[in-house]
């Protein structure tokens, strides 16, 4: 990334965060355009959820599909949600892995969660007790997610 991509994300990010969104989102733009993925994840996000934009869920996967090509886990997550809420199961199943293989901690909890219930994928208990108890020393996982991670390993050992 270079100083002039970091300098216009930060400014978009203090136009966020200041609840300039309009601001926002050209900076985001601009440097998505630039062939910044900070930006193409964050632009994907205000499309997802239609900050100061017609929501376009295409839109949206459009970016996020670009800046999961540059490596993002964030975005195949993202991804795998927006197929989580068409209903493709197999697909969101797939983005989860990718995010998985991207080292995301919290989209290791969310594999955990479909082998446990057998939702695109067929139920497994000992493969989510393995990605449960890898996120839980994932350095890439929310408190939130760790937190879970924690809950579902309790509720799995009280399985008969």
């Amino acid at each position: 990334m270079d100083t002039v991509s970091v300098t216009i994300e930060s400014e978009a990010h203090q136009a966020w965060q200041d609840g300039q969104h309009s601001r926002a989102y050209k900076l985001f733009r601009q440097c998505a355009e630039i062939g910044d993925a900070g930006c193409m994840l964050n632009l994907g996000y205000f499309f997802d959820e239609g900050i100061d934009v017609i929501q376009d869920k295409d839109k949206a996967m459009y970016w996020y599909k670009k800046a999961y090509r540059c490596g993002y886990s964030a975005a195949a997550s993202n991804i795998a949600i927006l197929y989580r809420e068409q209903g493709n199961r197999r697909l969101m199943f797939q983005w989860f892995k990718r995010s998985v293989a991207l080292g995301d901690g919290d989209s290791e909890v969310e594999l955990a969660k479909l082998y446990m219930t057998g939702t695109g994928v067929r139920k497994s208990l000992s493969k989510a007790t393995d990605l449960l108890r890898r996120a839980t020393v994932s350095p890439f996982i929310t408190e939130a997610g760790s937190e879970e991670a924690t809950a579902l390993l309790d509720e799995i050992g009280n399985v008969p």
